[in-house]
């Protein structure tokens, strides 16, 4: 079967106001699964928003091809792609009703008002907003605006939905409700989805595989687990999630960082960089192979069942841990010594600046 999307190559500079030029995509190219849900994460200026945009029509590419289904779209406008694009600031209508809101595409497609009628019903009931029909937006809260959104983009039956940062207007907690319900959504629909945000957490919860886009280019595609315990370079690793990045010394069979402390790796010899993340370091010493590191705390914040901590090292200045509330005292000014199991070191093949 074709893949419901395919982009080879894409390009697209743009021009600026000085004269110049900005390349936002430079030899772009994914596929999805069927029924996939796939996360385009990077900073600001990545070129994510971009991609999503070349998706859905509203900006044509310089070189390259996007195939829906196996069909090429890349020279078809917006209204003739079989996608529809949840925006940011959902892009609603105020002086229209919920209804009208969620049918409007259908109406101007000149659909029959009973096909219309039945399809905005079914549509209000797949997002749990059966009986607001005849509301108008401003009556509606900021969960269920995006839910008239998400309805909307659904009633014409895409087979991909496409969706710019739908959820950062919300506050955290109904934020942290709706992800769960448009992943559910998702499941229940069987489309695939392509969402834009910058929130690692919410890429991390959401995804059924994240591109991690920096300077116009995949830095790395994987399964969250995989990009977040093997990232493949330096960007990957200190934008997803919290990074402690040592300087190592490969000699073929081992790797040795700063203080002398040393882990099997069979590697060329050279320099690369050694990730370790905030949990990997704990306080009992592992009965196996590991690292320990002994400093000063100069932070530590409670969240409720974790510890945050701030160590100041000599060899290798601040390192950040997060530690399972214990016994333990964690004042400040104190020394502790924190170890790392060598099952949750990981190589990255280039050296931090």
């Amino acid at each position: 079967m074709p893949a419901p999307l395919e982009i080879i190559n894409a390009r697209k500079v743009f021009r600026t106001p000085e004269g110049g030029s900005l390349t936002a995509l430079d030899g772009v190219s994914l596929k999805l699964a069927t029924a996939e849900f796939v996360t385009l994460l990077g900073p600001s200026g990545c070129g994510k928003t971009t991609l999503l945009r070349t998706i859905s029509g509203f900006e044509t590419l310089d070189a390259g091809d996007i195939l829906i289904d196996g069909t090429a779209v890349t020279q078809l406008p917006a209204h003739r792609r079989p996608v529809n694009t949840v925006f940011q600031r959902y892009a609603l209508f105020n002086h229209m009703s919920v209804a009208r809101n969620v049918g409007y595409a259908l109406e101007i497609a000149g659909r029959d008002k009973r096909e219309i009628r039945t399809r905005v019903g079914e549509m209000l009931e797949l997002v749990g907003l059966t009986g607001l029909e005849k509301r108008t937006i401003s009556q509606l809260s900021g969960g269920q605006q995006q839910r008239v959104a998400l309805a909307r983009a659904l009633a014409g039956k895409p087979k991909l939905l496409l969706l710019d940062e739908p959820l950062s207007a919300l506050d955290k907690n109904l934020r942290q409700k709706m992800q769960q319900e448009l992943k559910a959504l998702q499941r229940e629909l069987g489309i695939g989805f392509v969402f834009v945000t910058h929130d690692q957490e919410e890429a991390l919860t959401m995804s059924d595989r994240i591109a991690v886009l920096a300077h116009g280019q995949i830095q790395q595609i994987g399964a969250p687990s995989q990009l977040y315990q093997s990232p493949a370079n330096l960007f990957t690793a200190d934008f997803l999630g919290e990074s402690n990045l040592l300087p190592v010394a490969l000699d073929g069979q081992s790797a040795r960082i700063g203080d002398g402390q040393g882990f099997a790796a069979a590697r060329p010899a050279g320099a690369a960089t050694l990730l370790l993340r905030p949990e990997a370091l704990g306080l009992a010493r592992p009965q196996g192979p590991a690292l320990s590191f002994t400093g000063v705390i100069r932070e530590t914040y409670y969240t409720g069942k974790d510890h945050q901590v701030a160590l100041e090292t000599p060899a290798f200045g601040t390192l950040h841990a997060l530690l399972r509330s214990g016994s333990t005292p964690l004042d400040l000014g104190a020394e502790l010594t924190l170890h790392a199991p060598a099952d949750d070191l990981h190589l990255i093949d280039e050296v931090a600046p």
